[in-house]
């Protein structure tokens, strides 16, 4: 459901229900009266919904997936922008520094991608613990023996 609206999904669902099986909106909007003891909407608004939803009968699941997405990808644009700071904050610095340590260590420095790769295997272990070798043996399988 969008931000601030007023009424449920389930209120939204039984109004484009009723409508398609072919009750007048006045007669709706004395259901939902009913139904759901709440003010009712207006005819404008139910024929907002019918154009926006269309016809025929709605199911709620239906209706509450697609107000979802359409709420997930108006704030995909923030999220993107809220990663993309972690990353420049965070990620870089920290790379740059396991770049020095790491580098001089196992790798050439010239080799940034190698040094990436390693942070990220180093971080991994970390986090994961004991099931990090379980992990690489299952990755190895995948790949069919490959070491390169």
């Amino acid at each position: 459901m969008k931000r601030g609206a007023r009424f449920s999904n389930e209120v939204i669902a039984f109004a484009l229900t009723e409508r398609s099986r072919g009750k007048r909106w006045k007669d709706i909007q004395n259901a939902i009266k009913q139904e759901f003891q709440i003010e009712v909407p207006t005819e404008r608004q139910m024929r907002r919904w019918y154009s926006e939803y269309g016809g025929g009968t709605i199911d709620r699941d239906k209706l509450l997936r697609e107000t979802l997405i359409k709420s997930i990808r108006a704030s995909t644009p923030a999220l993107a922008l809220v990663a993309q700071d972690m990353v420049i904050e965070k990620g870089l610095p920290t790379l740059l520094a396991a770049y020095e340590r790491i580098g001089s260590k196992y790798v050439q420095k010239d080799d940034p991608a190698v040094v990436a790769g390693l942070f990220l295997l180093l971080q991994l272990e970390q986090n994961l613990g004991a099931k990090f070798d379980e992990v690489l043996k299952r990755y190895q399988e995948i790949r069919g023996g490959k070491s390169q």
